[in-house]
């Protein structure tokens, strides 16, 4: 099959034309000799002639590029019908301004000067004027079968669902690899360059949610492509987070068909594969959705009798591990659909859990202020950890994050409800610990750590981001006031530097270093 190239140029005539870049389509058009020639919707174009609604019809001629023949019939049937409701103003201004009328005056000089008597008299005798010329509704008829027979309409958009559907084509034959950035220009796909982990520092994006909506779980998907947000009202969606806007590349979310929980989304994880999100809410369920097509592919109704408030995906990705308000972690199975294992011993509400790099231990962190290491097989618990404060006498400041350290098989995060961060050893030693400046600080509410592991970055209860290198544990000198109050979490790209926060606030700043 052999592609006309004149199609092609009127493909990207119509691309000029839908983003309003008329100058170039008009350059193009003259130099190609190629003519669009389309309307948005031939009934509507057929109905607006058949009507009378001349601003429409005259703006569809236009881009369309119409025989002069048949534009300069039409200005006549435009110019008789002004007269006959008195606009002698727009109908002379068409008369003597446009460019069909000038041919008209210059190649047949007597029906020019009919129109001028016509628009000189001071009365318009309708009888007369379409008894010579056939009726009103004739005359439109026939004008609008002859421009019928000029124009033709196209889907909208058809340059880009045809680059579209090329690139799914060679994805779907392994010639282009998928969930890669790909330049279009150069035929290539594009690899994200490794750079060293630095601080964010400048705003790059901000989600916005809808009035009386806000952001309760956000993760990353691992490929970094998505931000998943899970909001107050159930919705579960996916965004770009170099824009901000909603990715409506997936088709059911252009269609307005979002994954949703009845209750809040309260925690979110994505499989390792990227293939699946598991969504957990505030009435204590579990869903695991299809990220490319958004469908419910398994539901656990009695997860916990309480919220859930974090979850994991297995390294092989066919378990989840999850935490909630009951105090208790939960292993469950997706094969299975059914609870696999159960860790009691937390006296308050999990609010982190994590595997181990071999998948040999569980960590969680928890509102009762200890940190517990078990055994992945047993569900025994190995250790409990109390993270060392300065004044003992005082109640434990809650543990809210517990963190893998990228590189670092055999230590871990801790953040607490405090000033201070720790690092602990997977036998439940702790190594050290880092504090921050009260004059910036007064207790921490979240933690993330940068890709490479070279950093923590935790967000102050006075809103401000600080980054503690992990080596040495010293604090840097870039701190960043977040705009929002009362952060709730914060997520970190699994290979840039880019940085979302979220608070009840309904938006969602996401910052670059």
């Amino acid at each position: 099959m052999s592609i006309e190239s004149g199609d092609v140029i009127r493909l990207i005539e119509q691309f000029l034309k839908e983003n309003n870049l008329h100058n170039t389509l008009k350059t193009l058009q003259n130099e190609t000799g190629v003519s669009l020639n389309t309307v948005d919707d031939i009934s509507a174009f057929k109905e607006n002639i058949l009507k009378g609604r001349w601003d429409s019809v005259l703006t569809s001629v236009e881009q369309a590029h119409v025989p002069q023949a048949k534009r300069i019939e039409l200005y006549e049937q435009i110019i008789i019908e002004l007269a006959e409701a008195q606009d002698i103003t727009p109908a002379r201004a068409l008369l003597r301004q446009t460019e069909p009328m000038e041919l008209l005056r210059s190649n047949y000089p007597d029906r020019y000067l009919n129109l001028e008597r016509l628009l000189s008299r001071t009365s318009f005798d309708s009888a007369q004027i379409y008894r010579e010329r056939g009726s009103k509704e004739s005359r439109r008829s026939s004008i609008a079968d002859a421009l019928l027979n000029q124009v033709d309409t196209a889907p909208s958009s058809r340059l880009l669902t045809l680059l579209s559907q090329s690139i799914k084509w060679q994805q779907q034959h392994g010639i282009i690899a998928k969930d890669v950035p790909y330049n279009l220009f150069l035929g290539q796909t594009q690899e994200i360059k490794e750079t060293e982990d630095k601080t964010p520092c400048r705003l790059l994006a901000t989600i916005k949610f809808p009035k009386k909506q806000s952001p309760r779980s956000l993760v990353f998907s691992p490929n970094g492509t998505h931000l998943v947000t899970g909001s107050a009202d159930g919705f579960i969606e996916l965004w770009n987070c170099m824009t901000g806007k909603i990715a409506n590349e997936l088709k059911y979310q252009a269609e307005g068909a979002l994954m949703m929980m009845e209750g809040a989304v309260t925690a979110l994880s994505f499989s390792r594969s990227g293939e699946f999100i598991c969504s957990g809410s505030s009435d204590g369920k579990l869903k695991i959705w299809k990220a490319s097509s958004g469908t419910s592919v398994k539901r656990f109704s009695a997860a916990h009798s309480e919220t859930i408030t974090c979850v994991a995906f297995s390294d092989d990705d066919t378990e989840i591990l999850s935490g909630g308000f009951d105090n208790v972690l939960r292993i469950h199975g997706l094969k299975s659909g059914k609870m696999l294992k159960e860790f009691r011993g937390h006296t308050a509400p999990v609010n982190s859990v994590i595997f181990s790099t071999d998948m040999s231990r569980i960590i969680s962190a928890s509102e009762d202020g200890t940190v517990r290491i078990w055994d992945t097989t047993t569900g025994s618990c190995f250790h409990a950890v109390v993270p060392s404060t300065d004044k003992p006498s005082l109640s434990v400041p809650a543990a809210h994050s517990a963190l893998a350290i990228p590189g670092s098989p055999t230590e871990f995060v801790v953040c607490t409800k405090s000033p201070n961060i720790y690092i602990i050893s997977i036998d439940g030693n702790l190594r050290r610990s880092f504090s921050a400046d009260k004059t910036t600080c007064n207790v921490f509410l979240t933690a993330a750590v940068s890709p490479k592991g070279k950093y923590v970055y935790a967000v102050s209860d006075m809103s401000v981001l600080h980054c503690f290198d992990l080596d040495t544990g010293n604090l840097t000198t870039v701190k960043t006031k977040i705009p929002i109050a009362d952060v709730l979490g914060i997520v970190y790209h699994p290979t840039l530097n880019i940085a979302a926060f979220f608070s009840s606030d309904r938006r969602i700043p996401v910052w670059t270093a």
